[in-house]
């Protein structure tokens, strides 16, 4: 049971004008673009994960990556 309908219905009719974006149809934006000037595509380009992955390498020291190319080719030799 419900205590209060109105109330109930009023919540009900907020979220389906969340769901059919409702405020975004209403009131569009004049460019996609963020406070920064960074347009979506930018965005989604800097959260793909190659370019994470990417940045995480460009933060490695020099001697974290020399280390890992020489302990990368140890390891190949030994293998063989």
């Amino acid at each position: 049971q419900i205590a209060d309908p109105a109330a109930c219905d009023q919540m009900y009719e907020s979220l389906v004008r969340i769901h059919t974006n409702y405020y975004k149809n209403k009131y569009p934006r004049l460019k996609d673009t963020t406070f920064t000037g960074v347009t979506v595509e930018d965005c989604k380009m800097i959260l793909a994960t190659d370019v994470l992955k990417q940045m995480e390498e460009m933060k490695k020291g020099t001697w974290k990556k020399l280390r890992e190319r020489f302990y990368a080719k140890k390891s190949d030799e030994d293998s063989k």
